[in-house]
């Protein structure tokens, strides 16, 4: 038997073998890359060849937020309009996008799997692009594109004797009709910027102008005598114009109703029906040595809540009449709160003071005719009947401002900068420490004071205030369960004090000391705090006097 020439056996082995080396590579290659994207392949532009699933998808994503900013330009009714391609709801599918590029060799059957690897060396190969579009973020991005024009729908007017139209105008949109295939279609070819081509479409009123007529008519024969306002039993004839300059229209849910303008309407009524009556807050007063308190009052206003809806339907009926009820007013401070306050009887204790008892209230004494007495007695006219309620702190200051010739007050001799002078409201530091210890045997909490810088015989050695504007105040905080009614008096020779509450505690003064030191002298007065519960509290108030002739401290 002739054995077969040696090139022939070539011939055969070599093609054989090329090809087993082939198939081996492809497989050696293929292995290497399962999971991966296959070898020389583009996305968008991107070399994505051998990139694992999750760097992939980095990839993707930020191939995803350029197409979101892709301008798009559409072209309808002969203009351009560009908007980006995320305002048109165009996004790029990224997971399936991602499925794509990994499975780009799965449809290929499995023969010519080896001999398409082998033409990846030679030429790139493109993953696709998947998108979607949202249609109802496309119907708005259209639905805004500055082409667009709304219907304008019919309204009635005032004409000032009676009620017109405005007619209805056409509008026009971009028909959405075939932009998503489109945009579909542009956007997985790659190129940028997307152009697609729309139709411009009119959009017509949904409101014929013969429906606002009749309505118009309607309304001037149903207003042309005005309309009769009953309230509580109060009436008033409110004019057409008045009434008229209420109405207009508005479009809901495809019909066109009568719309009305509450704030004005309810402004016009306010004017045009007779007085309501106040609500009047509860008083406390002393009346013949006894609290008095006047029940508060409540009263009516215009209007009530549902005022706007019964005169809607007042002029959707044509009656020329309408019922409104009146809104309760409300006092800011009823006669329950008044009495919960528990003001009923004068707080304090008793003392001696310039030889008289002075029995829980407390009185300073003046020669009389004297103009300081005429501030006196005005200071004390302002404070009283001042009611503090618990937490509270009363000022002085506060209740009654700034001391001027406008408010009754007169040029008088005071202290300033250590120095005898004239001011007005001079000798107002009198009601001062009256009220300084009117509240210091009440056991009140002192929030501010001075004591004058030298010491006068009309005044408690070392209890005792003087007043400026805004400072040196005279204030004291409530810090009882109860409230307090400031109540004054006067004489011609005397100024008096009383605090009037329900009495848990009061003061007294329990020891003084004193130094001397330079020019002056300082001065402590201690004050101990009784509770009716049985607890005591001490505490100090502070003085310093210069001595007499000098007009600073020194030392």
């Amino acid at each position: 038997m002739r054995r077969p020439k040696l090139r022939l056996v070539l011939g055969l082995t070599i093609p054989i073998l090329a090809v087993v080396i082939l198939l081996a590579a492809w497989a050696i290659d293929s292995s290497s890359a399962s999971g991966k994207v296959p070898r020389n392949v583009v996305l968008a532009g991107r070399d994505i060849s051998k990139l694992p699933e999750d760097e992939l998808a980095a990839t993707v994503g930020d191939i995803a937020d350029s197409y979101a900013k892709t301008p798009v330009v559409v072209r309808a009714g002969g203009k351009q309009y560009k908007v980006p391609a995320a305002e048109l709801g165009l996004h790029l599918d990224e997971p399936a996008t991602v499925k794509a590029a990994l499975d780009l060799d799965d449809g290929t059957v499995l023969p010519k799997r080896p001999v398409v690897w082998l033409g990846s060396f030679l030429d790139e190969r493109k993953a696709p692009l998947r998108f979607t579009v949202d249609p109802e973020v496309l119907d708005q991005g259209l639905a805004g594109l500055a082409g667009n024009a709304k219907a304008g729908e019919p309204s009635v007017v005032d004409t000032g004797n009676g009620f017109g139209i405005v007619s209805g105008r056409t509008g026009s949109k971009v028909d959405p009709s075939g932009v998503r295939e489109q945009l579909l279609a542009r956007a997985a070819s790659g190129e940028k910027p997307l152009v697609v081509d729309a139709t411009q479409v009119d959009r017509e009123p949904v409101i014929p102008d013969a429906t606002a007529k009749a309505l118009a008519d309607r309304l001037t024969a149903s207003t042309a005598k005005g309309l009769a306002v009953v309230a509580g039993d109060r009436i008033a004839a409110i004019p057409a114009d008045t009434e008229r300059s209420w109405i207009s229209t508005k479009v809901d849910q495809g019909r066109l109703v009568v719309a009305l303008d509450a704030a004005k309407a309810t402004h016009d009524l306010v004017a045009a029906l007779p007085q309501v009556t106040k609500a009047k807050d509860a008083s406390i007063t002393l009346v013949n040595g006894a609290v008095q308190i006047t029940p508060s009052v409540e009263g009516q206003k215009c209007c009530a809540a549902d005022t706007a809806s019964r005169l809607l339907a007042a002029v959707n009926g044509g009656t020329g009449k309408v019922t409104l009820d009146l809104e309760v007013a409300k006092p800011g401070f009823t006669t329950e709160a008044a009495v919960k306050l528990g003001i009923k009887e004068p707080v304090g204790t008793t003392t001696q003071w310039k030889g008289q008892a002075q029995v829980k209230s407390f009185t300073t004494y003046y020669d009389p005719g004297a103009p300081r007495v005429t501030n006196i007695h005005r200071i004390a006219d302002l404070v009283r009947g001042t009611i503090v309620k618990p937490g509270e702190t009363f000022s002085v200051n506060k209740v009654v401002g700034q001391r001027t010739l406008a408010k009754g007050f007169v040029v008088a001799g005071a202290i300033a900068n250590g120095e005898h002078t004239n001011e007005v409201g001079g000798g107002v530091s009198q009601f001062a420490t009256t009220m300084f210890n009117a509240a210091f045997f009440a056991g009140l909490d002192f929030q501010e004071y001075q004591a004058h810088s030298e010491h006068f015989d009309r005044y408690p050695y070392g209890r005792e205030a003087t007043m400026g504007y805004p400072h040196p105040d005279m204030a004291w905080k409530n810090d009882s369960p109860f409230g307090i009614l400031v109540w004054t008096s006067y004489t011609d020779t005397s100024v008096t004090i009383t605090l009037w509450s329900t009495q848990n505690k009061y003061g007294e003064q329990t020891g003084q000391t004193s130094s001397h030191s330079g020019t002056c002298t300082s001065v402590t007065t201690q004050r101990t705090i009784h509770h009716t519960d049985g607890r005591t509290f001490v505490d100090t108030v502070r003085a310093r006097y210069r001595d007499p002739g000098a007009t600073t401290c020194t030392g």
